[in-house]
């Protein structure tokens, strides 16, 4: 069984890794343990004009998105453009 060597640099990693098989190497690995946290999220209403939420339902349709998927990515968006450069 071959030892994955120690890298100094992640280039170093990615030219090791472009000309040998990880196969070669797996015994040498453990399995790591992940844990994906989520935020969690408040719900809040908003009054909205049914023309604009039509219009959001059309957007995000055509991303691939639900309507309120895309407005919170917009308004994160906006909060981190305002945050840049407040007003």
């Amino acid at each position: 069984m071959k030892k994955i060597p120690k890298f100094k640099t992640d280039e170093e990693a990615a030219r090791f890794w472009e000309t040998h098989s990880f196969e070669e190497y797996h015994k040498d690995t453990k399995e790591a343990e992940l844990k994906f946290v989520k935020k969690p999220k408040k719900t809040i209403a908003l009054r909205l004009d049914p023309d604009d939420i039509k219009s959001v339902e059309t957007i995000a349709q055509r991303k691939g998105l639900s309507y309120t998927s895309l407005l919170r990515m917009w308004i994160k968006e906006h909060l981190a453009k305002e945050t840049r450069y407040p007003a």
